[in-house]
């Protein structure tokens, strides 16, 4: 029992020193402040990046004007997703996580992956 305890404390100890289980190795994140108007404006912007090269998560929130990209940097760039959000006609202004996470608590959203929903300009 007591080895139990030891190994169990030592698989605690490696997971909390380890990066994030979210991403994996070669995974980058780059987060957004933009100027969206409705849910329409979100589904656009979630259309366009979806398809952008390495893009593996979005979390797009009109409500905060927010954009978070997780991304395979083998394939694409901040520089890149960037312009594509930019290409829609939306104002892309690089944050930092920091950032982006106090935005998100200052208006108490959550945004979801799945971009679904009938908004309307």
């Amino acid at each position: 029992m007591k080895n139990l305890v030891i190994i169990l404390a030592g698989c605690l100890a490696m997971l909390t020193a380890m990066p994030s289980f979210a991403q994996k190795s070669g995974d980058k994140v780059v987060c957004f402040k933009s100027n969206m108007h409705c849910q329409d404006c979100a589904n656009t912007l979630f259309e366009q990046l979806r398809f952008e090269k390495g893009v593996k998560d979005l979390k797009i929130d009109h409500v905060s004007n927010t954009v978070k990209v997780v991304y395979t940097d083998k394939k694409t760039d901040d520089g890149k997703l960037q312009k594509a959000v930019e290409k829609k006609g939306y104002k892309a202004e690089k944050i930092s996580e920091a950032d982006y996470a106090a935005i998100l608590k200052g208006t108490g959203e959550k945004p979801a992956s799945n971009q679904g929903g009938n908004g309307h300009h």
